[in-house]
């Protein structure tokens, strides 16, 4: 068995891919490409043709879905009911009166508008068997990290049926199975501050999650510094001392969405919160550079954590 490998990018992130594999592993990861392809061209918020993008221009009706974007609707839906709200798929108008109208790349002293709160994200409606979906009338769905957290979970298991893998989506980890002789995939949480590795952890058949508001910001017209993690209630960049949250959960798309909803509640509450939800345990990074995590997380992964 050998170990391959490919990076490419895609989806507005990075993306790199294992497969422990025989001599088929390299034709079967140069597959890869395409099918993140086929999926961005549904997902994407940053293309006006996307299939997502179709969708939110018809909010308030009933509109016919590919089995992809359901998926991810139904995984965002569920993620936002696990949270409280916390996570809220609804959240496009947000993003774009604080001046994130395109790739973040391409931001460049954005003009801002008015703070708009999110839409209510229970008035999302799915008709599964007939694969229709309506979002309320005035709202608009942004899936972001959701579809990430999807898509490398839905990666891995295809590349599961060929041997062990780790799929990592901009620092979204999936990992299955684990290489000969191994415990699993060794994957290191870095260090906002400097980029150096701050934990290394095993992943077999579970996934992680890392977001932050460090990552993306950018300066706006008026002189004020904002950053991709809304508060759906408020609209507005979230006010935390949280830097950056890093979630293990068995499902990536719940750990994305638990770690911006510990990163909305701050450390302190964020973490007792996320101790308290099914298979979850995870660490953050104060503003202060303080570290901390829930004693799961500790226990776990046998590390000790220093501020």
């Amino acid at each position: 068995m050998t170990l391959y490998a490919m990076t490419f990018r895609a989806m507005g992130c990075q993306i790199h891919a294992q497969l422990e594999a025989g001599v088929e592993g390299h034709a079967v990861l140069s597959q890869l490409p395409a099918k993140v392809e086929a999926m961005e061209a549904r997902l994407s918020r940053f293309r006006p043709d996307s299939e997502l993008m179709q969708l939110n221009k018809r909010a308030g009706e009933w509109v016919k879905v590919s089995t992809t974007l359901l998926e991810v609707i139904q995984a965002a839906k569920h993620a936002a009911q696990l949270t409280n709200g916390l996570f809220n798929p609804l959240v496009l108008p947000a993003m774009l009166a604080n001046g994130y109208d395109r790739s973040f790349e391409q931001i460049a002293l954005p003009l801002t508008t008015a703070h708009v709160p999110a839409g209510d994200w229970q008035g999302i409606e799915l008709r599964r068997s007939a694969r229709e979906v309506r979002i309320p009338p005035s709202s608009a769905l942004d899936l972001g990290g959701i579809a990430k957290g999807w898509a490398a979970e839905k990666l891995a298991d295809e590349l599961a049926q060929t041997g062990a893998c780790l799929v990592n989506m901009g620092g979204d980890m999936v990992a299955r199975g684990a290489p000969q002789g191994w415990q699993g995939w060794q994957v290191e949480v870095s260090d906002p501050f400097n980029d150096a590795p701050l934990v290394s952890l095993w992943l077999k058949d579970t996934a992680i999650a890392t977001s932050g508001s460090d990552f993306r910001q950018w300066a706006t017209q008026a002189g004020k510094t904002y950053h991709h993690i809304v508060n759906p209630q408020t609209g507005c960049p979230a006010a935390t001392n949280v830097l950056m949250a890093s979630v293990v959960h068995p499902h990536a798309p719940t750990a994305e969405a638990y770690a911006k909803a510990v990163i909305l509640q701050g450390a302190e509450a964020g973490l007792s919160w996320l101790s308290q939800q099914w298979h979850a345990e995870g660490l953050v990074v104060q503003d202060d550079g303080k570290v901390l995590a829930t004693a799961n997380f500790v226990l776990s992964h046998n590390e000790r954590l220093s501020s």
